[in-house]
C-alpha cells in the first residue's frame, strides 16, 4: 500500500478513537450531572 494511504488511514483511526473517548468520558459525566441536579 502506499504510505500515504496508511497515514491517511491513521488519521481517520486516531480521529475516531477520539470522539469515542470524549464522548465516553464528558457525555457520560454530563448524563450523571443531569440526574444529580434532578435528585436534588
Amino acid at each position: 500500500m502506499p504510505i500515504w494511504f496508511e497515514v491517511i488511514a491513521m488519521m481517520l483511526v486516531a480521529y475516531a478513537l477520539g470522539l469515542l473517548i470524549g464522548w465516553a468520558l464528558w457525555g457520560r459525566v454530563s448524563e450523571a450531572d443531569l440526574h444529580e441536579e434532578d435528585e436534588q
